[in-house]
């Protein structure tokens, strides 16, 4: 072998079948690892990392070791073994031989322990545990797909193991993992070409893994308040009256409403064969969308509308975009033809040409200036992509994962120079790993409406957010394959998806996905859930808020939260840090079997507590799944709370569930719109410190920095749960309901304040 080289932080060192590994240590934690043989690339995708930190290096004639604080790389030479080691000497994983290029192939094989268990790899319908699975990894749809789906909408080349460790291969090619499928002690990746670089992350626990990672990959910015609201949706509106109609018969029944989605039919009213790429109002059916919109703002209601990277041959702008070279090309550089779409024949706008970005930026400014407020981008996979299709940067079958990852860049980069005031909301079906720096918002795609399609969801949600995207979120209800309204389903999918970062009724033509037009008993269930996602607003923006800082997604694997919990049930999740939901996936079900962590549990409905350690089967009705809330948490609530783009947090209700511990919950407050408010400090930060000593619990309240807007004083109510008798030493601002065992403690908070009672 040659001599090994080390310049500029860089260790190069040859592969025994010729070509490079370049080594970096980008953190203490995280190692780039890119092989060149003929010429070094600079394609780079997922990461948002690149300045190389120091690191020390030791070698001898077989052996090369590298190392930061946190992780040692031993590189044996003969046979060529590269292994991952944390600071104490754990060995978290082996690159066993390098990467080994078979003609247009190329293969990575890494070791796997026999305990492993590995989860990510973006959106399937599987179990969080992937271990025995062989994957593509290829973003492509699945109409009326249910559990066992194992390929949809958005893969990302990204796993995390048992053993604290992750590893990202950065590159969108068509690739397979196979995850100890064909070989049980290894975990193979191969690729049709692509870029070739992958990242080593290291971490003590689940949750430093993916801190490092959305460090490695970026973290979400805050989308606009009104986001967490009720989103008013169907496939589709199919007239301007008619929408009027039904947000007035929402609105009427009493359902808040955040946002307005107009699907397809905003722009043609035929299905297929039809206009899709036309970008503009169809006047006949929406004879006044300005006014139409303006109307809806002065019910605070926020209008989105959907629009998709596919041009058909009777849309307005196909002959411009074919002209000049701005839909994807075929081998011999005219425009690909692809006659078999299913919305009618024609082209894909190549988003990686700079041209190409820059005309379809200049169709979205037209489209805000009707007063539009949120995009949803559509079959970004994209759905029907050739892989002899050429783009600017490459024949598609090496791209295609990152199409819907530029897209969601080109949105980001339009509204900081265009609207560096505005927040962007940005749904999208598909992109790459790290295109939650982007802000986009994924969604399960076209799901099953039937219990096959919920039981996929919470597993999907939660693995989505172990690899950055903690927005994800369904179709609440289900949207397609079946006429039949099933109200139990239906019900149930809206309970679960109250407790998930973005709630979004939606369905096709045969079964109305708003909740006002189902019967009465269900309306009954339904609304009670939504207005308390309403007010459990305090504790959904305080999610978003560690979402933006930390990367910590909104719902959690239970071993995310707690350590000693294996893998546990996929059915159940924590959503922050101290709420258990449990979803009902089962017709019929009477009982749920819950999996709570040592310690006590509080039943949110009822108080109560509960002996955590074990599984415990849960009576359920139609009103409720199970709910609980951790020993010594808080959780905060807004009551009366209806709209979230007005809501301001100025009167919250503390509920404290008496626990053995002390704890800190963090409240985020700002104006809800400005994209700068965390770069620029523009925000506030309401602390709730709980601390317990010789049997006194005492609280300690502080309001700690400022934004336009904010309220000069916060009217606070705190609700103690769990105690079972009178306390001693109240203060005169405390009183105690004897008759619910549930003491109150109200005040007026300007700065800071403290307050204790003493449980004896």
């Amino acid at each position: 072998m040659q001599e090994q080289t080390y310049v500029n932080d860089t260790v190069r060192v040859p592969l025994p079948d010729g070509g490079y590994y370049y080594f970096q240590a980008l953190t203490d934690d995280i190692f780039k690892v890119q092989f060149v043989k003929d010429s070094a690339s600079d394609l780079q995708y997922a990461p948002v990392l690149n300045e190389p930190i120091p690191l020390k290096v030791l070698q001898s004639s077989d052996q090369i070791i590298l190392s930061t604080e946190s992780v040692t790389v031993e590189i044996a030479l003969d046979p060529f073994v590269v292994s991952y080691s944390d600071s104490d000497g754990q060995l978290k994983t082996q690159d066993l031989g390098g990467l080994v290029q078979s003609g247009d192939s190329t293969f990575y094989r890494f070791k796997l322990t026999e305990d492993e268990s590995i989860y990510g790899t973006g959106f399937r319908a599987l179990p969080l545990d992937r271990r025995g699975h062989r994957l593509l990894v290829y973003n492509r749809p699945q109409y009326g797909y249910g559990w066992g789906e194992e390929n949809l909408n958005y893969t990302i080349p990204h796993w995390s193991s048992s053993q604290q460790y992750g590893l990202l291969i950065d590159n969108p090619a068509r690739a397979f993992i196979d995850l100890g499928k064909a070989q049980a002690d290894e975990i193979s990746y191969s690729s049709a070409g692509g870029n070739l670089t992958y990242y080593f992350i290291n971490g003590a626990s689940q949750k430093e893994l993916l801190s490092e990672y959305t460090l490695l990959t970026g973290r979400q910015p805050l989308p606009p308040r009104w986001a967490f609201g009720h989103l008013q949706s169907r496939f589709g509106y199919r007239n301007q009256k008619e929408t009027e109609q039904i947000l007035a018969k929402a609105k009427g029944a009493g359902y808040p409403v955040d946002a307005i989605i107009l699907d397809i039919y905003w722009f043609g009213p035929e299905l297929e064969d039809g206009q899709m790429g036309r970008l503009d109002w169809d006047r006949e059916k929406w004879p006044t969308p300005k006014e139409m919109i303006a109307s809806f703002a002065a019910q605070d209601v926020e209008t989105i509308v959907v629009t998709e990277p596919f041009f058909t041959r009777k849309s307005s702008h196909y002959t411009y975009l074919s002209d000049n070279k701005l839909l994807a090309l075929d081998s011999v550089g005219n425009t690909y033809d692809i006659p078999d779409f299913y919305f009618g024949a024609g082209g894909l706008l190549d988003i990686f040409k700079p041209a190409a970005k820059e005309w379809i930026w200049d169709q979205y400014k037209y489209i805000r200036s009707f007063g539009v407020s949120g995009l949803w981008v559509d079959l970004g996979e994209p759905e029907k992509h050739p892989h002899d299709m050429m783009h600017f940067n490459g024949p598609a079958h090496k791209i295609h994962g990152a199409y819907g990852h530029a897209w969601a860049e080109m949105l980001y980069q339009g509204y900081r120079i265009d609207y560096p005031t505005e927040r962007l909301f940005h749904m999208g079906r598909s992109g790459f790993a790290g295109s939650q720096r982007f802000g986009l918002i994924p969604w399960t795609g076209d799901v099953n409406r039937g219990w096959s399609g919920l039981r996929a969801q919470t597993p999907a949600i939660l693995s989505m957010g172990l690899s950055g995207l903690g927005y994800m979120h369904s179709d609440a209800g289900g949207f397609s394959m079946t006429d039949k309204a099933d109200d139990e389903l239906y019900i149930r999918w809206i309970q679960l998806a109250i407790f998930t970062s973005i709630f979004r009724p939606h369905a096709d033509a045969m079964v109305a996905p708003e909740p006002v037009f189902w019967p009465a008993e269900t309306q009954k269930i339904v609304k009670k859930y939504i207005d308390l996602r309403y007010s459990l607003l305090p504790y959904h923006y305080a999610l978003a808020y560690e979402n933006a800082q930390t990367g910590l997604p909104f719902a959690r694997p239970m071993f995310l939260e707690f350590e000693e919990v294996s893998d546990g049930d996929d059915q159940q999740f924590m959503y922050g840090s101290s709420l258990l939901i449990a979803p009902v996936v089962e017709a019929g079900a009477s009982s749920k079997d819950v999996l709570m962590p040592k310690g006590d549990w509080y039943d949110y409905w009822t108080g109560r507590l509960y002996e955590g350690g074990g599984k415990t089967s849960i009576p359920v009705t139609m009103d409720n799944i199970p709910v609980f809330a951790k020993a010594g948490q808080i959780v905060a609530t807004s009551p009366g709370t209806n709209h979230a783009g007005n809501y301001t947090g100025e009167t919250l209700t503390l509920t404290y569930f008496v626990g053995d511990e002390g704890a800190e919950t963090a409240l985020f407050f700002d104006d809800g719109v400005s994209p700068s408010t965390l770069m620029k400090n523009a925000y506030e930060v309401l602390k709730i410190t709980s601390s317990i000593a010789e049997g006194r619990y005492t609280f300690t309240t502080h309001r700690s920095g400022q934004y336009n807007g904010q309220p000069e004083v916060r009217l606070l109510t705190f609700k103690v749960v769990g105690l079972t008798k009178k306390p001693m030493e109240l203060p005169e601002e405390a009183t105690w309901d004897g008759s619910t065992g549930i003491l109150w403690y109200h005040v007026t908070l300007a700065d800071a304040d403290e307050w204790s009672f003493s449980k004896q």
